[in-house]
């Protein structure tokens, strides 16, 4: 078990350990920071019995009055918003431990003075007045830190939850934004299968293939958190084959990718949406001479992704309904806040997008 465990955990009996540690080394604090000023009256062993278990017994009070104000009073008042109950309850308990060190210094502690042959506070007044000190002076100190532990194991505890709850919120959120694409993505390349089907083309059997080959992909490795970067450069490939059928000689497509592409990965699924949108926002509204600009460079770390597109002069709003562009800037925030980069400029004849995110390196086993 690690110390963090160890410090947080709620199981038993590592709590009982984790509480015994703490009073044992508050016992050895109490020892060091009261000592008994008449060693040189005694023998240093009959001193140190009396040292040893007087603040034995005035540790197992502070002990009591601990746990009642943390485990009793605490809970059933305080965190009930009882103040005038609580403070009646901690009053009551300062009066009740007076009264049990009236009782051990009449007994235990005098026993041991005698012992000892040290002197003792003689009389019941001077005794009740030094256990109404000792009570005030003793355990509000020790509840004080066993408090502040608990109440700063209670805020990290918290932050945890929190930090948790962000997490998973973040999680389902990006969860709900991958599984839109899929859909999304679906829609449109049926479309484009079902006008060739309609005209009989020989075409049609091989984009069936294709699309099979990319739902495959898209329902078993994408439900990872990173893909390879190959993987989902072929995707990408096969997609652009796709919609380059469908087009023909009206758009003119062109693809450059540069760098070392092996060994690295990336979230799945950040680039087809603008690709999608570069033909359906761009080639499918230009009568003629429809153009796309794709460059995909893979650097040690980092994907940078330019793509440009002509469109109609009259400005066009790009994938209303939030799948789509807007899908990808939400995923681009959950997963690198403040480490990615998204621009995206539309003029009156073209549309560009520029994204840089990081890549995760796979490192090679090394072959002894």
């Amino acid at each position: 078990m690690t110390r963090h465990e160890f410090i947080f955990t709620k199981k038993f009996p590592e709590r009982l350990y984790r509480h015994i540690l703490f009073w044992i080394a508050y016992y050895c604090f109490e020892l060091i920071a009261f000592i008994h000023p008449f060693l040189e009256r005694t023998t240093f062993k009959k001193w140190l019995v009396v040292e040893l278990v007087e603040t034995f017994c005035h540790v197992t009070i502070q002990i009591f009055f601990c746990y009642m104000v943390i485990y009793f009073l605490w809970p059933k008042f305080l965190d009930k918003k009882k103040y005038f109950s609580f403070g009646l309850g901690i009053l009551l308990l300062l009066i009740l431990l007076n009264g049990i060190y009236y009782v051990e210094h009449i007994s235990i502690f005098k026993s041991l003075h005698d012992y000892a042959g040290m002197p003792f506070w003689k009389g019941t007044p001077l005794i009740l007045w030094f256990g109404f000190i000792s009570t005030l002076s003793l355990t509000p100190k020790s509840t004080s830190v066993a408090i502040a532990i608990k109440l700063l194991k209670r805020f990290y505890n918290k932050l945890q939850e929190n930090q948790q709850l962000t997490r998973e919120n973040a999680n389902a959120e990006l969860q709900l934004l991958k599984a839109q694409i899929h859909p999304h993505f679906l829609f449109n390349t049926l479309n484009n299968i079902y006008a060739f089907t309609l005209n009989k083309s020989m075409q049609a059997p091989q984009l069936v293939m294709n699309l099979s080959d990319t739902l495959q992909y898209m329902i078993t490795d994408c439900e990872a958190d990173m893909v390879l970067l190959d993987q989902e450069l072929k995707m990408i490939n096969d997609y652009v084959d796709l919609e380059k059928v469908r087009y023909g000689n009206r758009l003119d497509f062109a693809i450059e990718i540069v760098g070392d592409t092996a060994n690295k990965k990336i979230v799945p699924l950040l680039m087809i949406p603008f690709i999608e949108n570069s033909f359906k926002h761009g080639a499918s509204k230009m009568l003629r001479d429809a153009w796309i600009k794709l460059s995909i460079q893979a650097d040690e770390n980092v994907l940078h992704f330019t793509l440009t597109n002509n469109k109609p002069a009259q400005e066009i709003i790009a994938e209303k309904g939030g799948i789509g562009l807007s899908n990808v800037q939400k995923r681009l925030e959950l997963l690198y806040p403040q480490q990615h980069l998204l621009t995206i400029e539309s003029t009156t004849h073209t549309f560009t997008v520029n994204m840089q995110v990081p890549l995760e390196k796979i490192e090679e086993e090394v072959v002894t």
